[in-house]
């Protein structure tokens, strides 16, 4: 498997703000890592197909409304984040492009504050958006959403200081989104939704681990006690790896059950390679010495492994779908919007796959 790889920078970044309180638009545009928001089609996506995979009609209203509400959520805590965690990202000397925040604050682009008023901002418009929700338990599940993000790097919560960041973050992204966004659609959340989120969710947790993995010294350094700060490397490592058959396992369990179907099944399992080189990347110990040119391919690849998978789910839903003659005009919808992030992932990857070293292939490659 060829991997991406991006130079590091070996030095550390010292803030020094504009001392006329004067914002760089594009550190601003950064600070909102809009690469990750890509990944919302696809939860979302997920779980308007799985209604209509049902027998519930497309409301196009509220699919745009729960697309939209993620993104905005997920921004929300990037800015909170970045101003929460400003400590830790100046402490952190070991960053990759997927890893210790965006810089735009540490760079002295934009003033932290700003970064909190923003926060506070799309916090307000999320609240809109839930009180335009048409029932409760929509909005039950929306306000957790944001509850949960707020607080996973803000006080008095701090989830992700506490060793509770990266269950937060599965619970929201292969957990609440979804659930808002067929709550929206069907008023109900089907055994099938939920069957495919609960492997995806594990293998989000422990995703979020391999993440904290590249942090881990410059978390210990301010006291952010993720998972992988309070187990140490070699058991961190250990849940990783161990983590990748069960989540397969209980996927084909919840198939022999008549949860799954099969074709969702199969459309899923296509990724486990991903996880099988993974898991030999982690053994290895290409996350150990925390050296930026061998961490960045595995936490690209840890990241994009969850959303394949999920857009596996996706595919799965739908054509099993198509197979039993349900959906018509909103299966091709979803299928344009599924297409619309595989190009757009085919174009990263490709961007990605140019960026190297200037003194040999990208670490892992198999050239």
């Amino acid at each position: 498997m060829t991997t991406p790889t991006i130079a590091p920078r070996t030095t550390p970044t010292i803030d020094h703000p504009d001392p006329a309180g004067r914002i760089d638009w594009g550190g601003f545009i950064r600070l909102a890592r809009l690469r990750f928001l890509l990944y919302n089609l696809l939860p979302v996506g997920l779980a308007v197909a799985v209604s209509v995979h049902q027998g519930y009609p497309l409301l196009i209203g509220w699919y745009v409304l729960a697309q939209l509400f993620a993104w905005t959520v997920h921004l929300m805590t990037h800015y909170c984040n970045e101003y929460f965690d400003l400590a830790a990202d100046r402490a952190n000397v070991y960053f990759t492009p997927w890893t210790g925040g965006s810089r735009a604050l540490v760079d002295g682009l934009v003033p932290p504050v700003v970064a909190l008023g923003t926060a506070f901002l799309l916090a307000g418009v999320a609240q809109l958006m839930i009180v335009a929700m048409p029932d409760w338990p929509a909005r039950l599940a929306a306000t957790a959403a944001v509850v949960l993000a707020w607080f996973y790097t803000a006080p008095p919560g701090s989830f992700n200081y506490r060793g509770l960041g990266e269950v937060t973050v599965a619970a929201i992204l292969n957990g609440l989104w979804p659930v808002v966004a067929v709550l929206l659609q069907a008023g109900t959340v089907p055994i099938l939704l939920l069957a495919i989120l609960a492997p995806t969710a594990l293998l989000q947790t422990v995703r979020m681990m391999v993440m904290n993995l590249g942090d881990r010294r410059s978390d210990e350094q301010v006291g952010k006690r993720t998972i992988p700060v309070i187990i140490g490397y070699e058991r961190a490592v250990r849940a990783i790896v161990a983590a990748q058959p069960v989540a397969y396992a209980a996927l084909t369990g919840f198939a022999l059950l008549g949860w799954v179907p099969w074709l969702v099944w199969a459309a899923m399992m296509a990724t486990a390679p991903i996880s099988a080189w993974l898991v030999l990347r982690l053994r290895r110990g290409d996350m150990r010495e925390l050296d930026p040119r061998r961490m960045t391919p595995v936490v690209f690849w840890a990241s994009n492994h969850v959303s394949l998978i999920v857009g596996a789910a996706m595919l799965g839903v739908l054509l099993d779908a198509a197979r039993t003659g349900a959906g018509g005009g909103a299966l091709a919808l979803l299928g344009a919007v599924l297409a619309g992030y595989a190009a757009l992932f085919a174009h990263r990857l490709w961007l990605a796959g140019r960026t190297r070293p200037a003194d040999g292939p990208a670490p892992g490659s198999t050239r």
